[in-house]
């Protein structure tokens, strides 16, 4: 029904209205407005569906109340119907949005079809209202779809070549929001060049065939990166066909490219693997008992189609051994007990064996009968061969875990024992034993001397006939090989019978046990000389491996080791033993001539002797005396060397002339003992050698003139050298004996040997002889006087002189043979220019000394002998009675003792040195002290001697320093 709401204070208008608009809506309601409160109440209770309203109203116009109902309820129809406005006034409210203007009187037929003409297009204007909240719902809705799904949207007008891009393309293309320069070529700017050309091609093909177009691409981003685009779009053409714009959507495809590209890696690794890991498909058709495989079934594991038709078949390739646990495995299968899997052995058309795991369903039908059983074959004979493979590595391992043990055992036993006879037997016995082998032995050779090496074996009762082999080898062949380059040899027989040095057994070798391939290691001393080697041969079961070898290295060095320490630990004995000897030997040697010294000195203090006597008390005395310097000198040198303080003075010797005086040195003990004493000097770098008898010496050779036989040397230490050789000579040999000396020039150098007939040396003491304190035998000691420290001091001295020493003997009583050689100096190497020693006299006259001593005897010797020289003397027993001497006496020269109660002769130097310089006179200062060290010398001068003398000094030593200093006071 339709409602109208009428507002007119005229009542004949209302009713000519409500007549005219019946006439043509049957079903009409009119409300009336006939005052502005009847009219609010209108309003406020809505419900019409027009306005009709006049324009001229006892309490407001048509305007405001159009306005009023317009503010409330803009959508709703107002018509002014009214005789009383102007064309002015319906304008207005025309613009004001009023739907129709009509003039009361004879216009009032034209108000029914004003109001039809009204609703019309009131209901025109809602479905335009629905129309468009539809259409921007579903814009709205694309809108969400598009955001959601990431997509740009793309509008290409054609006909301008403008381009626009919605923001989510932009940014797909991987651009600012804003910054696609909006034409065609900007957009294939963004296209990676190997798409341009086929998107070119899609979009020509579109357009000629006008269809829709899809297409994926890659577009690079500003950065250099690279995304996958995927897009879909079409063309709009105008009436005449002609294109004029084109819509297009895009969206990231870059993950699904990722994810196919993957995928696709998958599909091939799972393809390789299938094909790698040799897998085949099968089928069993239980009802027929057809057998279907795979098409790789023969190219992946061997299998043929021709030989696998039926269930039977595939049963009897089973290998046989395996058979019954393959039909086990079906059978539980058929019965239900679970899927399907087994493993056996198959056998191959050609014979081959190969292992198969069989994993696969069996599919029963409604009764529970099977009717198929389908699954997957796996060729796993490798992993079977590994695991074969891996256990026998794991048993081979165990195994030398146990024998390691059983090495770690047998090294302690082998370490706890300090005989290198029982380390030896320990050593083959253990052996044999932790290689399991019926052959073992030992040869132990450290010196290279085969007649006194060791030889141990050890043999299982498998060779019960040769116990009793010992046989060492004769020095050649492979063993010597082994011996000399350190290396491990490992060989089966065939390599060992085919190696040229195998045999090296000479005389004995037709009782060797044979060998059954060899393994052999050498034996080696912490300074990497060989000691000899360990072999085996004959392993119970198989080769020797390199398990075999690793513990025979093992057990080489743990007997090498322990060898060593054997032997370190006999050498520490000895040492001891030489010690002790030493000890005793020093003492007997210190004491023999204080005997001597003290008893004659005794008895020429408690009676009368004749001037005979007396001389010949005298000459004991100093003898002995000498003899005690000479050990204590001996001592001290070993020190120096031992220290590395040992000094030379070299300057060009001739060794003629110092072997001359040698010889006349020792000639009268020589003498003594009926010794035939001989010199020969022979010259082989001349055209015809030389040679010369002791008697032509001086005369014909002219020693102290020949150049052929000089060396760089210190004039004291190598005629001591030549001293120690010759007296040794004769204190070793017998009585009636002979001493040759042979001093010989051999091309570059020079070579004195000294030979004797004396009791010779034992062949094992031969490397001993030039070591400290050794001697071939205390009881030597008894019956030939001396330290042992002769020969050591002999080779430290020619070693320091860039010489060689060495000994020679057949044996004992046979004699021996002492050789050194020096290299040779031309006459035209030596310097010209040296000043020769300063030759004084042994006059003291006029020489003012000051002795310092608190030893009376010391002093009282120094006082008489410098006195007996014409020296005026001041003695003084102590430091402080120096300095008052010193102070009256003004001396020229000051000999003081250092080691001093109170005040040492340091600080007594000091206090003199102080009035020296105060005033007092000048003085040249000598140390004379039983400090002997090179040490001891270094700190005196230092401290401001000039000169440093060891107590016992000779008289005519102190005398001669004392008038050397003096004459240098006298030329300053």
């Amino acid at each position: 029904m339709l409602c109208i709401l009428l507002i007119d204070d005229n009542p004949n208008d209302r009713l000519i209205v409500d007549r005219e608009l019946r006439k043509t809506f049957a079903e009409l309601e009119i409300k009336s407005a006939i005052n502005a409160p009847t009219l609010e109440q209108a309003i406020a209770a809505g419900g019409f569906d027009l306005v009709i309203t006049d324009y001229q109203l006892r309490w407001s116009d048509g305007l405001t109340v159009f306005r009023k109902i317009k503010a409330r309820y803009p959508n709703c129809p107002v018509i002014m119907c009214t005789d009383s406005g102007s064309e002015e006034v319906a304008v207005e409210a025309m613009k004001a949005g009023l739907s129709d203007y009509v003039f009361k009187g004879k216009h009032f037929r034209r108000l029914a079809g004003a109001v039809r003409e009204s609703l019309e297009k009131q209901q025109l204007w809602r479905q335009y209202t629905n129309t468009a909240t539809q259409l921007e719902i579903s814009e709205e809705r694309l809108r969400l779809a598009i955001d959601s799904s990431k997509m740009g949207i793309r509008d290409w007008n054609i006909l301008t070549g403008e381009v626009v891009w919605s923001e989510e393309h932009e940014r797909l293309f991987g651009l600012e929001v804003g910054s696609f320069g909006g034409t065609y070529a900007a957009f294939l700017a963004c296209i990676h060049p190997d798409n341009r050309e086929s998107i070119a091609t899609a979009i020509a093909d579109a357009l000629e065939k006008k269809i829709e177009y899809q297409h994926e691409f890659r577009v690079i981003w500003p950065d250099g990166s690279e995304r996958w685009i995927a897009s879909r779009g079409k063309f709009f053409y105008s009436d005449s066909g002609q294109a004029t714009r084109s819509m297009e959507v895009v969206w990231d495809i870059t993950a699904r490219k990722l994810s196919e590209a993957s995928l696709q890696q998958s599909e091939e690794n799972l393809r390789f693997a299938l094909e790698a890991g040799n897998t085949i498909a099968f089928n069993w058709e239980l009802v027929s008992g057809e057998v279907r495989h795979s098409a790789n079934a023969e190219t992946s594991i061997g299998l043929s189609f021709d030989a696998i038709r039926t269930f039977a078949e595939a049963v009897n390739g089973v290998h046989p051994e395996d058979h019954d646990r393959f039909l086990a495995d079906v059978e539980a299968a058929f019965r239900g007990a679970g899927p399907y899997e087994s493993e056996h052995r198959h056998l191959r058309p050609d014979g081959s064996v190969i292992w198969l795991h069989h994993k696969g369903r069996v599919v029963f039908d409604e009764s529970g009968k099977p009717l198929r059983l389908f699954g997957v074959a796996v060729d796993i004979t490798a992993r079977k061969q590994l695991e074969y493979d891996r256990s026998q590595a794991l048993a081979r391992e165990r195994s030398y875990l146990r024998r390691l043990q059983k090495l770690t055992a047998a090294s302690v036993a082998i370490n706890s024992t300090l005989s290198v006879e029982e380390i030896l037997q320990l050593a083959i016995d253990r052996s044999r034993e932790i290689l399991e082998v019926h052959q073992a032995a030992i040869n132990f050779n450290p010196t290279g001397n085969r007649e006194r090496g060791i030889t141990k074996i050890s043999l299982s009762e498998k060779y019960a006939q040769w116990q009793g082999f010992c046989e060492s080898s004769d020095g050649t062949g492979i063993y010597s090989e082994i011996c000399q380059t350190q290396v491990v040899v490992r060989m089966t027989q065939a390599e060992l019978e085919a190696h040229p040095a195998w045999r090296g057994f000479g005389k004995a070798a037709g009782n060797h046990p044979p060998l059954r391939g060899w393994l052999a290691a050498p034996l080696t001393a912490r300074d990497s000389k060989n000691l000899g080697l360990i072999q085996l041969s004959d392993k119970y079961e198989g080769e020797f491996g390199e398990d075999d070898q690793s513990l025979l290295v093992q057990l080489a060095q743990a007997v090498s080791g322990a060898i060593d320490n054997a032997r370190l630990y006999e050498e520490s004995q000895q040492a001891n033993r030489v010690k002790d000897e030493f000890l005793a030997t020093l003492s007997h040697e210190l004491r023999s001539p204080l005997n001597a010294i003290l008893g004659w000195a005794q008895l020429l203090r408690s009676r009368n002797f004749s001037p005979t006597a007396t001389l010949r008390a005298l000459e004991t005395i100093e003898r002995n005396a000498k003899l005690q310097t000479q050990l204590i000198e001996d001592l001290l040198d070993i020190s120096r060397i031992i220290r590395g303080k040992l000094t030379l003075n070299p300057c060009p010797v001739n060794l003629i002339s110092m072997v001359e005086g040698a010889v006349s040195t020792v000639r009268l003990a020589a003498d003594a003992k009926s010794i035939d004493l001989r010199l020969v000097i022979i010259d082989l770098g001349l055209d015809s050698a030389e040679f010369y008898e002791p008697g032509e010496v001086s005369g014909n050779l002219k020693s102290e003139l020949n150049p052929r036989f000089l060396v760089s040397g210190d004039p004291g230490r190598l005629q001591q050298v030549i001293w120690n050789l010759l007296s040794n000579a004769i204190k070793f040999t017998p009585r009636a004996g002979r001493v040759d000396i042979r001093l010989v020039r051999i091309d570059s150098e020079i070579e004195l040997a000294v030979s004797d007939t004396g009791i010779g040396i034992a062949a094992n003491f031969l490397p001993y002889v030039f070591e400290s304190f050794r001697q071939a035998d205390a009881s030597i000691t008894r019956s030939h006087s001396g330290l042992g420290l002769g020969l050591a001091i002999v080779r430290q001295l020619v070693e320091l002189h860039g010489g060689t020493v060495w000994a020679d003997s057949p044996g004992l009583e046979m004699g021996s043979t002492f050789t050194f050689r020096l290299p040779a100096i031309e006459v035209n190497s030596i310097a010209h220019d040296e000043k020769p020693l300063l030759v004084v006299g042994a006059n003291l006259e006029g020489i003012r000394v000051l002795v310092v001593d608190d030893e009376v005897d010391s002093r009282e010797f120094l006082v008489f002998v410098l006195s007996d020289y014409g020296a005026q003397v001041r003695a003084a027993k102590s430091a402080a009675e120096g300095v008052e001497a010193a102070i009256e006496f003004l001396p020229d020269i000051v000999v003081s003792d250092i080691g001093m109660p109170n005040q040492d002769g340091y600080e007594l130097l000091v206090r003199l040195r102080r009035t020296e310089a105060e005033g007092g006179g000048k003085f040249r200062a000598i140390a004379l002290t039983a400090y002997a060290r090179d040490e001891d010398r270094d700190r005196a001068l230092a401290a401001g001697f000039d000169r440093h003398l060891v107590k016992p000094i000779e008289p005519d030593v102190l005398v001669e320093v004392v008038a050397k200093l003096s004459a240098e006071m006298q030329t300053i």
